[in-house]
């Protein structure tokens, strides 16, 4: 076999296995959506599935042969996605409420703005994120078995012995943990965060619930209240 036929056999090689990877990282999937009785109004969640943990490049797709929104820099894992579809801001047009499997940016939420020729376009408006208003609005500490965790309308204190915690004496962290759920309760958007104690090995001692509304520029909490675990570790 001569050189350059060796060549040939080589860059043809290198074509179909490059062109073969980009293939699986650029297979278009429907990660999600939200059905609805007329077709216009169907939901659609896509992405580029770049293997079985990683998801981007995303677009969101109103009605069956709608408009498309690009999210190119929306990332998600392995873990599927949650969406939801409910006017949260009294104006009587649904808000698009999409939840990734992202740590760092897990939820994003479109709603419907009036542009300057009186045309209506989905738009992404900002979320106050759920550290920013544990740390806004929430202070948590813990004494010997005492753990208090005090918000603007409330303060809590949960024993941890109750919980089956033996070792207290060390004065650790309290601290929520990720990942972190979001639904819709009563047309308002909700998230729910775990409360853990890094006391004997670890644990989780509650949850908060913190509950957002529309203030005009973004979604903020505007109240957070914490619900103690019943059971013991």
């Amino acid at each position: 076999m001569n050189r350059r036929l060796i060549v040939v056999l080589i860059s043809t090689f290198t074509f179909f296995t490059c062109s073969s990877v980009s293939a699986r990282q650029a297979e278009r999937v429907v990660m999600n959506g939200i059905p609805s009785d007329v077709w216009q109004e169907n939901i659609y969640l896509i992405a580029d599935r770049i293997d079985q943990k990683e998801y981007r490049n995303f677009d969101v797709q109103i009605g069956n042969e709608g408009y498309l929104y690009h999210f190119p820099t929306w990332k998600s894992g392995k873990y599927g996605t949650k969406m939801f579809s409910e006017d949260l801001n009294k104006d009587k047009q649904n808000e698009v409420m999409i939840v990734l499997d992202n740590f760092n940016d897990p939820i994003h939420l479109l709603q419907i703005s009036t542009n300057d020729d009186q045309s209506e376009e989905y738009k992404e408006v900002p979320i106050e994120s759920v550290p920013e208003a544990v740390k806004r609005l929430v202070e948590m500490e813990k004494k010997g078995d005492i753990v208090t965790i005090t918000t603007k309308q409330k303060t809590y204190k949960v024993n941890l012995k109750t919980l089956g915690f033996k070792d207290t004496s060390s004065d650790d962290s309290v601290y929520t943990h990720v990942p972190v759920d979001y639904m819709v309760e009563k047309k308002k958007l909700v998230a729910d965060a775990v409360v853990m104690i890094s006391t004997d090995g670890g644990g989780a001692i509650g949850n908060l619930k913190l509950l957002y509304d529309w203030n005009e520029k973004k979604y903020e909490v505007q109240t957070i209240t914490f619900e103690k675990y019943n059971r013991k570790r």
